[in-house]
């Protein structure tokens, strides 16, 4: 599986008439739009120039994305400062979360999950919100600290390999 993580900073600088031909769904927050849209065109991007991958048509299964030529999985999850996106060969699933100071007892316990520390709850909600995402209990996973958030990226595989590719200003 690779997992790339994009730092947004330059969302707004985006050409919105090119982000529109990647919105997938009708959101109202120009802020939440921006994200939606810049996903999907970091998909396409990545799909077209890391991958060679020429169809690369997004359809919807229910709410998950999916290429329409089944030539690649991949997952999306944002925060305000970054895109993660996950593409394998294998169903996937991906979640980044900033980690933020928060009563995480009653969710944790909702949740099924124990944390005794905030960055155990964390690393569980990301799990959870991945395993979501792939829809079934995963396989394999590997977790990430980065910049104060937590990604965590599952697969069907329980073979899968895990690499990560992180752009920022720094390292255009």
């Amino acid at each position: 599986m690779d997992i790339f993580v994009i730092e947004v900073i330059d969302a707004d600088n985006v050409h919105k008439e090119l982000l529109k031909e990647f919105q997938k769904k009708e959101i109202s927050n120009p802020k939440k739009w921006n994200e939606h849209c810049l996903s999907y065109l970091m998909v396409d991007r990545i799909l077209r120039e890391f991958y060679k991958i020429d169809d690369r048509e997004v359809v919807f299964d229910k709410k998950k994305p999916l290429l329409k030529s089944g030539a690649k999985h991949f997952s999306i999850s944002h925060t305000e400062k970054y895109i993660a996106l996950a593409f394998s060969d294998f169903n996937c699933g991906i979640d980044i979360e900033e980690i933020k100071q928060r009563s995480f007892d009653k969710v944790s316990e909702r949740m099924g999950f124990t944390a005794n520390t905030l960055d155990d709850f964390y690393y569980e909600w990301t799990a959870y919100e991945a395993g979501y995402k792939l829809g079934f209990d995963p396989r394999s996973s590997k977790a990430y600290n980065i910049d104060n958030h937590i990604i965590t990226a599952v697969s069907e595989n329980q073979y899968e390999q895990y690499d990560i590719y992180i752009q920022s200003p720094e390292n255009k």
